[in-house]
Parts: C-alpha cells; structure tokens; sequence
C-alpha cells in the first residue's frame, strides 16, 4: 500500500491520505454515538453524516471555484422529492398522489438505484442551468443561483399533482442506518477530495486565485466552472436523496432560505476551501442545532420548565457567522486539509505539550526557508535566422479608450528563437499591445496572426492553446496554490516536466511552497515558468525585471537567453530597463503616443535622434 502511494502524483497521494484520515475520524464519531446505545444519539449520528454529503456537495462548488452559491439546496430538494417518488410505497402514492403521472405511479425502487438516479437528474439540471449561469460575471453568477432556489422552491409549492404543494410527502421509507450514512459520507469525501486534486480541479482552482491570469494561462474558466457546477449539483442530488430517507416526510419549505443558511455557516465556521473544513464545520453546527432545536421544544429542570424559545437556532447560526467571519474569516483549518495536520501531531507527539508548538512551525511545509537563486550559467546568445518567415505578426493594430489612442496602426512581427524588446514612455501603449497580441484586449482595427493563421478576436485562453502566453506587469499567480500546482494549472503539465521548468528557473526543491511565500524576483520567475509549461511558440513577458536589483536582473536575463535557446521561443519584453534591454535583445522597437517611432538593432536605436530626444533625453 505505501509503495503504491509512492508512486501517484503528490496532490492525489495527499488526496487519498486526507480522505483516510477524515473517513477516519467520521468513523469514530459514529462508533461513540451509535456504541452509546442511545438510539436519540444514534439518530444524531445519521444526521450529522447526511450533513457531511449535503456540506461536502455544496464545498465542492464554493470550496473550489470561490463563487457563492445559494441555488443549491435547490438540488437537494430535486434529489429527496425524485427519491420520495421512487420509493413511497404503491398503496400509499396511490392515495397522496393520485393524479401522478403514469411514468411515475407503478415504479417502486430502493438503494443505490434511487440515490443515482437523483444525481443523474440534478446533474442534467445543473448542465441546463450551469450552462448559462458560467457566462455571466460572478456577481451575476451568485443572484441567478438565488434566482434558481426561488424558482425551485415555487415549483415545488405549485406542482401539486407531484408534490401535494404545501402538505408535503410522507411514508417516503428510512432505508439509511448509520452505517449506509457513513459509507455514503467517506464517499463524498472521497470524490470531492480526488476532483480537487484533479486537473479540472486545479484549473478552477487557479480561476478562483486570479481569473485574468488562468485565462491568459489557456484555462478555459466557463467550462471548468460548469464541470464543477454540475459534478456538485449530481451530488448534492444525491446527498438529498440520502436526506430523505432518513426523514421519511418533507415539505418544500424545508428547501429554502433555512437550509441554505445552515449549509453555508458549516462552511464558514470549518473553512471553505477544505473539505476537512467542511467536515468539521458540519460537525459544529450540527451539535448546535440539535441541543437548540430540543430547548425549542421546552427543557424541564426539576420542577420548573423553561419556556419554549422560537428561532434560536437561526439566532445562533448567524451569531456563529458573524464570530467566524470577525476572528477567523478562513475557518477553523483554513484552506489545510487533514493530512496538513500530520506533521504536526508527529512532532507534538515527539516533543510532548512543552515543545508542540515549535515543533509545529518547523514541520511546517510553507515555512521552508526559501533559498537564494544560483545564477544561471552563462548562455550562448543565438540569433534567429533572417529568413525564417514571421511566426507572429501584427499589422495596423489600433486601440482607443474613451478619447485616447492609446495604440495607432502598430506594426509588429517576431520570428521563431527571436527577442523582441518594446520601449516607450509611461503611456506609449505598450502593455496595451501586449493585451492585444494576448487576446485579453479586442483591436478596433488591425489584425494578428500567429504561424499565417488570424487568431484576432479570440479570447484570451484560446490565444494561449495556440502558442501565445504572457505575464503581467504587476505579477498574478495563484498565491494560494503551490510552485507545482502554479505550473501545472494550465495544461496539467507531466510532474517531470513541472519540476525542470521550476529548475530551469532557479526555483527547484520549492515545488510544495505556496506561491505567496516567495520573494519578489523568484515570484516573477515562477510566472515565467507557468508561462512556458504549455510549450508557447511565443512568449510575451511585461515588464519582467520590474523592481529588481542588478544581480536579480543579470539572473533574469540569462534566463531569458535560455528560454529563446533551448525551447526556441519567440519572446516579445516589454521593460524600462534599458541596460537589460540593450543587452538581450536581437531588435528592439520604440512606441510614442500609440505609434512606431523606431525599429532596429539595439546599437541603431540607442543611436536614433528620435529616440534620444523622446524617450533617453537630449541632455
């Protein structure tokens, strides 16, 4: 077993050990509710792991993509009312239901088959819903889930012929003990945990750090926000399906603002991004609602009996709200999963209580003292070959904003193994030719073509599978994800191939660091490395020695010298260093006020009166 998890990649090695691990602890937990003999703690037991499923469908969505969802339990309720049909005895649908339609009224089945016939049908709500919701902007997003549930639930209020409306189902059979519940809880946890780790996961992962970036990394983000979308309504479809045969009778407003409420302070109180979270969230406000919802119905102490409280448990689970959003805004683990804890307890366990906390911060993984970069060896400059044709070119290229020029009937065009560099004043337009080039910004006029194919207009993901990637002035990773991940996000690029890329780059041995914890130079070297993992024939790099000294610079212009060397890339720099410029460059071109002012070797430039006048200064 061991050898076998030595052999799978990190993120699912720790997915498979972090699912063992809180199926581990849902296991003891049910072991000491159900060993009790208490059969009221036994059905607690049941409801806190339908709760997991119902939290862990919901942080599959949340956790990973960073939008809010309120249209969830929307799905919860498709997946209990589709089991209530399909398992309600003949006899007593016969008579609740009686104008059922024929397709619905003689079909009588147990588990599995109605749990997966509840996903499959929120799955295909979800695609129809999902598929207009991702092309929205986020905000929009987050109303039209909110929309979905109001529309759902008065659905289900209305369709009495299926529902009864406001009187609700019942007879609907208890078919779950808490043991089907705990299998049922260790397999969402398992699914939500491999997805995460997987490469849709991880691109919507990276879409949820910085949009801009992972689109301009190649990452289609509408449909890895789908896949995501409706893998979470298939399962909490399902968890509704379990939901309802265990509370046998149901009505719709039991698919409301309520249960909404309930689910997202779980995911709030554990830790949004971690299903670990998710499971710990679920634990707390489970135990809170079940103590409160009995001091609702009355608690007698002795003689004297208190008197019944309504709304106490809404009360609670907003003040929980409020409390975690004040003192911990990430939740009780943060975005940690449970096997980030292992070290920890190792060491605790190995020092004793005195020296826990220590030898917590060394096992720390983020914590590894980060190491200064070697410079890189010194690389043979190679020049690209004068005949080769064009491999990206852009013709006429003009942009206004408002009533700025900002780019006017720009030329430009790089071949293969090339360095172009772009100069200009603050304002000249050249990150706006990048934006153009990138496809994050539409021309008003002009056209690029990159290998003699018009790639104008395309979004900018498109642009990046077909060769061209980019980084940014001011630099967009995804903080939150680690060098490996950072890389691997755009194309799930193989583990070797991200380790050489992160080594070419001065940045080996770093790949478990999250990207936030790197120093300033080696942050812009891991955004050149997460533009070259898709193998570009063209790599536009913006201002790219941006706030380094001298030494850091050196260092970033052999690297550069690398990149155009050994994997022949095309590389258009835009910067205001000029002593790197004049340095790397093959030809360098200057813009003015949205147009071409010079074109040629670095020597003729530096030379051209125009530009020592305009950009260097007379004197």
């Amino acid at each position: 077993m061991l050898r076998l998890l030595e052999t799978l990649d990190p993120s699912r090695r720790a997915a498979l050990v972090g699912s063992l691990l809180t199926g581990l602890l849902l296991v003891v937990v049910t072991v000491a509710l159900v060993g009790s003999g208490d059969r009221g703690l036994a059905g607690t037991a049941v409801v806190l792991l339908v709760s997991v499923a119902l939290v862990i469908s919901l942080q599959t969505f949340i956790g990973n993509s960073g939008i809010l969802s309120f249209g969830h339990v929307a799905f919860m309720g498709v997946g209990a009312y589709a089991t209530a049909l399909l398992t309600i005895p003949l006899a007593i649908r016969e008579s609740q239901l009686p104008e059922l339609p024929a397709l619905l009224a003689g079909v009588e089945l147990g588990l599995p088959w109605v749990i997966v016939i509840a996903g499959g049908l929120c799955a295909g709500l979800g695609l129809i819903v999902g598929a207009v919701f991702v092309r929205m902007n986020v905000n929009a997003f987050v109303m039209s889930t909110l929309a979905l549930l109001i529309v759902v639930y008065t659905v289900m209020v209305n369709w009495a012929t299926v529902t009864r409306g406001g009187q609700g189902v019942f007879g609907v059979p208890r078919l779950i003990d808490p043991w089907i519940a705990l299998v049922a809880a260790v397999v969402f946890i398992g699914v939500a945990r491999l997805f995460k780790a997987s490469g849709v996961g991880l691109r919507v992962r990276a879409s949820r750090e910085d949009e801009l970036a992972a689109r301009a990394a190649g990452i289609d983000v509408p449909r890895v926000r789908l896949l995501t979308f409706v893998l979470s309504a298939a399962m909490m479809g399902a968890a509704g399906s379990l939901w309802s045969l265990n509370v046998i009778a149901f009505d719709p407003d039991q698919f409301s603002f309520g249960m909404t409420f309930a689910l997202l302070a779980m995911l709030v109180v554990g830790g949004r991004e971690s299903v670990f979270g998710a499971v710990l969230g679920a634990m707390v406000v489970v135990v809170i609602t079940e103590v409160l919802s009995r001091i609702e119905q009355g608690v007698v102490i002795g003689s004297f009996e208190l008197p019944r409280i309504t709304g106490t448990v809404q009360f609670a689970l907003a003040a929980l709200i409020i409390i975690s959003l004040i003192r911990r805004p990430e939740g009780l683990v943060g975005r940690r999963e449970a096997e980030d804890f292992v070290p920890r307890i190792r060491a605790w366990l190995a020092r004793g209580y005195a020296g826990g906390a220590d030898a917590a911060a060394s096992a720390d993984v983020s914590a590894t003292p980060v190491q200064a970069p070697t410079p890189a060896a010194q690389a043979s400059e190679t020049a690209p070959a004068e005949s080769a044709a064009p491999l990206l070119v852009g013709a006429g290229i003009s942009k206004a904003f408002g009533g700025v020029q900002a780019l006017d009937a720009v030329d430009i065009e790089i071949r293969p193994g090339e360095i172009l560099g772009v100069i200009g004043p603050n304002g000249s337009g050249k990150s706006t030719l990048l934006n153009v080039l990138s496809g994050i910004t539409l021309p008003d006029a002009g056209r690029v073509s990159l290998g003699g194919r018009d790639i104008t207009g395309q979004p900018s993901h498109e642009t990046a599978r077909r060769g061209i990637t980019r980084t940014f002035q001011n630099i967009r990773l995804f903080p939150h994800l680690t060098l490996r991940e950072n890389v691997a996000a755009p194309h799930g690029s193989s583990r070797g191939r991200v380790e050489r890329l992160l080594a070419s780059l001065d940045l080996a041995g770093l790949g478990q660091s999250e990207a936030d914890t790197l120093s300033y130079g080696m942050q812009r070297r891991l955004e050149i490395s997460r533009a070259l993992s898709t193998r570009p024939s063209v790599v536009l790099l913006d201002e790219p020695a941006a706030g380094m000294n001298e030494s850091e610079s050196d260092v970033l212009l052999e690297n550069i010298r690398a990149i155009a060397r050994d994997d022949g890339c095309a590389i258009i720099i835009v910067d205001h260093d000029l002593r790197l410029i004049t340095r790397l460059c093959d030809r360098i071109q200057v813009l003015e006020t949205g147009r071409t002012l010079a074109l040629g070797t670095p020597d003729d430039v530096v030379a051209n009166p125009a530009v020592v006048a305009a950009y260097l200064g007379s004197g």
